[in-house]
């Protein structure tokens, strides 16, 4: 499970990163506190999917899909593709990513 546990950590720095950068220009606490603290749950994520956490595999995916599911929201009502399109994609891919990683039936 190492790469859906890498994507799913570089998701989370992304959105720690944004929520540094919207507070360097509009220094305003929201906006690093909404990139930050969904940033950080999907590093500890990234972690606890890659050391096979039971929590983490359930938590990291779910807190991806709706993260995912608001920045595709955010690109309808807004049409601009960068920051909401581009997240809203590179959760999809980890998304993606972490289902084609799970065992099949076969396998357990």
């Amino acid at each position: 499970m190492i790469p859906p546990a890498i994507l799913i950590s570089f998701f989370g720095l992304t959105l720690v990163g944004g929520g540094i950068v919207a507070y360097a220009e509009s220094a305003s606490i929201a906006s690093l506190v909404a990139g930050g603290m969904p940033g950080l749950g999907l590093l500890a994520g990234g972690i606890g999917v890659l050391k096979r956490k039971e929590f983490w595999l359930v938590f990291a995916p779910f807190l991806t899909l709706l993260l995912t599911l608001l920045f595709i929201c955010h690109l309808v009502v807004s049409g601009d593709f960068i920051p909401a399109g581009l997240m809203g994609s590179l959760g999809f891919v980890a998304l993606v990513v972490f289902y084609r990683a799970l065992p099949s039936k076969e396998t357990l």
